[in-house]
């Protein structure tokens, strides 16, 4: 690469291998920027379609019982394939390649894609109202299945412009250039070169062999034509652009002679980086720079064959195979030992178990649990699932539960559509207002550990609860164990309890309830609630019915507070697709002396 101050370097007697970097490597076309944006006619019909399918599957069920085969023979797939088409052509953007190779370019790309995903919805709703298709479909699976488009494809654009961005500056998608000619001509064009698109031309150097007479200038020239010619025998050139001084001119056919043994094309750069070429054929080098093409080798045979099949197939096609083909080597390279490295180790294979109950059921079940035994109750979501994955000791105390209640749809529908298993959800948040609503009395003795003493005021004055107890614990007391032998006395002292509420979030929750089993003076059920309180005060909001139906009340969370939840939900939840593939799934009946107990005590529920 041409230092910043070429009048410092005198390699005149340097040798050709000094020009080498020490961790060359060959290089892929740079042609590849400028044909990416072609991968999007594909990528976005496949997004369009994916999300579809993710919205019949995770979604909002479609009136009628329409499931996924059915869908595909019915009218919502091909009505997805239409739309997919009408996006290849709307969403298309030419100049992807050149707006994404630029440093700061993703902001600006997505912004666009936001304007034509624009223009696209409001040709397919015109398209629906003309056809009268839209009225077939559901409202809540069609905002699913737009909002999934948009999601699936500003993700595309994202990661195609990083992991063109990382190309390039791993510098396999850079412009190799020498010039050929010292003097203002030779320093006007290295400062074109490099005031545009310096992250996309490498320019090696400047060669000359000394005109005397020549204007000096700050392009000195760090190497004779001899030796540019010995250089290129060594690595490849995309260009030679010729940038003489006006007093060697007349050296023009000497130096192109000499020049053509490296089978490198060869351009002659105007005075003044005009159009006013002395040679019809025009190409640009750096993609902006105007050169007259004096010398177009043949193309070799693989170029040759690249030629042929671009000419014989719709250019997306190639564009696939190129960009496919340039990244898997360097995208394996420099992401498998980083994934290696950031992911947990892996555990081995457990079952994961769940009791046969839903809500109406399991409320059934606590309204008759009494106060002669004690029991805890875990209802693990998606997070809960990949702690149980990698912690020994987490999955310990979910062996002790009395019960385990699936709390996430999501996962409930993740795992019927990819592994046929249907499991009851039953989530501690509706748990917990059920009991509220329906199976708690004034009198009876409820133990509140966690939220705020306001919390605990305005439970007592919705429900008229006389014998609520609460306790508050430090933040982090699980720590203390001080602090944790406390909150095991308060439970304690005012057992036997109907029900303890552990609202101290996970895993406090769950080593206080198995801690009081062990200790064994407790009677009662214990819930571990999480956050539930929350949503039955209204200190936080739940999500629509509709979303919270089609198991996406994870994504309502997230945008009420993305600071708290983007960790969790996107760069740690999608584990759980891993977790749920690798672990045996064990729907267990619930315990015979629970059945009979609900039997023999009855339920105050109707």
């Amino acid at each position: 690469m041409l230092p910043p101050d070429s009048s410092a370097a005198s390699p005149r007697s340097a040798a050709p291998s000094d020009w080498l970097p020490p961790d060359f490597r060959p290089r892929l076309s740079y042609h590849l920027v400028s044909m990416s944006g072609a991968l999007f006619l594909l990528l976005d019909p496949l997004c369009l379609v994916a999300a579809a399918w993710l919205a019949l599957t995770l979604g909002p069920a479609v009136p009628g019982g329409v499931g996924l085969v059915g869908a595909f023979e019915g009218d919502l797939m091909p009505a997805a394939l239409v739309a997919a088409v009408l996006a290849a052509f709307t969403l298309y953007d030419p100049r992807f390649g050149l707006q994404a190779s630029r440093s700061d370019g993703v902001p600006g790309l997505l912004r666009t894609h936001l304007l034509r995903f624009a223009l696209f919805l409001l040709g397919l709703l015109a398209l629906g109202a003309a056809s009268g298709a839209m009225r077939s479909f559901p409202t809540a699976w069609l905002t699913s299945w737009l909002a999934g488009t948009l999601a699936l494809t500003l993700l595309a654009r994202a990661l195609a412009a990083r992991s063109l961005q990382r190309l390039q500056r791993a510098g396999l998608l850079t412009e190799v250039i020498a010039v050929v000619g010292a003097g203002q001509a030779a320093q006007r064009l290295v400062h074109a070169l490099r005031q545009t698109r310096a992250h996309t031309v490498e320019l090696i150097g400047v060669f000359d062999d000394g005109f005397e007479g020549a204007v000096p200038s700050a392009a000195a020239a760090q190497g004779t034509v001899d030796q540019l010619i010995e250089l290129g025998k060594t690595r490849k050139i995309d260009w030679i652009v010729l940038a003489l001084p006006v007093q060697a001119e007349h050296r023009l056919p000497q130096t192109l002679k000499r020049l053509k043994a490296l089978s490198v094309p060869i351009g002659l750069c105007p005075r003044h980086l005009e159009m006013a070429l002395v040679r019809p054929a025009v190409a640009f080098v750096g993609d902006h720079v105007p050169v007259g093409v004096l010398v177009q080798p043949p193309a070799r045979r693989w170029d040759a064959l690249v030629q042929a099949g671009d000419s014989m197939v719709p250019r997306w096609i190639v564009t696939v195979v190129l960009l496919a083909l340039a990244g898997l080597g360097e995208f394996a390279r420099h992401f498998a030992g980083f994934f290696r490295v950031a992911a947990p180790p892996r555990a081995a294979r457990h079952s994961l178990r769940f009791d046969d109950c839903d809500l109406a059921g399991f409320t059934r079940v606590a309204a008759g649990f009494g106060q002669r035994d004690y029991g805890y109750v875990v209802t693990p979501n998606a997070d809960h699932l990949i702690r149980l994955h990698d912690d020994a000791a987490f999955r310990a105390l979910y062996d002790e539960a009395t019960y385990v209640l699936l709390d996430s749809r999501f996962v409930a529908r993740l795992l019927g559509a990819t592994r046929g298993i249907e499991l009851p959800v039953c989530r501690g948040s509706d748990l917990t207002a059920a009991l509220f609503r329906d199976v708690i009395a004034p009198d009876d003795g409820i133990v509140l550990i966690g939220g705020t003493p306001a919390q605990a005021l305005q439970l007592e004055a919705l429900y008229g609860l006389r014998r609520l107890s609460q306790h508050v614990p430090p933040m982090g007391f699980v720590r203390d164990p001080q602090a944790v032998q406390a909150c095991l006395e308060f439970i304690e002292s005012h057992s036997p309890f109907r029900f303890c509420l552990l609202a101290v979030g996970s895993p406090q929750q769950e080593v206080l309830a198995q801690a009081l089993r062990e200790r064994g003076t407790a009677r009662g059920l214990a819930l571990c609630i999480g956050a539930s309180i929350n949503f039955i005060t209204g200190d936080e909001q739940r999500a629509p019915p509709w979303m919270q139906r089609s198991g996406m009340e994870w994504l309502y969370r997230l945008l009420q507070d993305p600071r708290r939840m983007a960790r969790r939900y996107l760069l740690r939840g999608p584990r759980v697709f891993g977790v749920l593939r690798s672990a045996a799934i064990e729907l267990r009946p619930l315990p015979a002396a629970t059945v009979q107990r609900d039997d023999q005590r009855g339920s105050s529920l109707p």
